[in-house]
């Protein structure tokens, strides 16, 4: 099988949306509403995590609805405070309890393009982490910004095959995870 594959700027493709700019006055350490940081990017198993390196994770200001995120959600990181973190990608777990902050890009697909799951791997993808290591600011910790991620040159195949592909990783995905979630519950044995 021939799998044909169409070059696309990313900005064709998909949206890329910068969150709330939060004010530090409203940080606590409960609340309902929890703030993105780049501290809830896994960026070595690409995955979402709970930011535990911080205690003022909670945001009890106002806020736009539009930057309250949903299950679901693809975001990926606009600033880059460890190496390796910019071109992260992460699925938001539930709908009603993250806020996408300033640090914080949200990827829309447009669906007639580009399959979520498919996007997800593509974004944190060594051709796209390369261009955007490139174009970021070179300053102690490196920025990125949503047009610049749209601005990354991709080569993907037909939607179908996105699809087939997305939901293959996916599983495997899922199947790491149940390991690991496994593995870290089983009793370590003296030999």
């Amino acid at each position: 099988m021939v799998m044909n594959f169409k070059k696309y700027k990313l900005g064709e493709i998909l949206n890329v949306t910068r969150g709330a700019s939060l004010s530090g006055e409203f940080y606590t350490t409960e609340g309902e509403y929890i703030r993105l940081t780049c501290g809830n990017f896994d960026y070595q198993n690409n995955c979402f995590k709970e930011n535990k390196s911080k205690d003022n994770i909670y945001y009890v200001g106002d806020f736009k609805s539009e930057f309250l995120m949903n299950k679901g959600d693809l975001i990926t990181p606009l600033t880059e405070q460890a190496i390796g973190l910019l071109g992260s990608t992460a699925i938001i777990p539930e709908s009603g309890k993250y806020i996408q902050s300033q640090d914080i890009a949200k990827i829309v697909c447009r669906e007639n393009l580009l399959d979520k799951n498919f996007a997800f791997y593509l974004i944190s993808s060594t051709v796209v982490k390369q261009q955007l290591a490139a174009a970021a600011q070179q300053t102690k910790i490196r920025h990125t910004s949503p047009d610049k991620i749209k601005n990354c040159i991709v080569w993907i195949p037909e939607l179908t095959e996105q699809k087939r592909i997305g939901k293959l990783l996916r599983t495997l995905d899922y199947k790491i995870e149940l390991n690991r979630a496994i593995n870290q519950n089983l009793p370590i044995l003296d030999h």
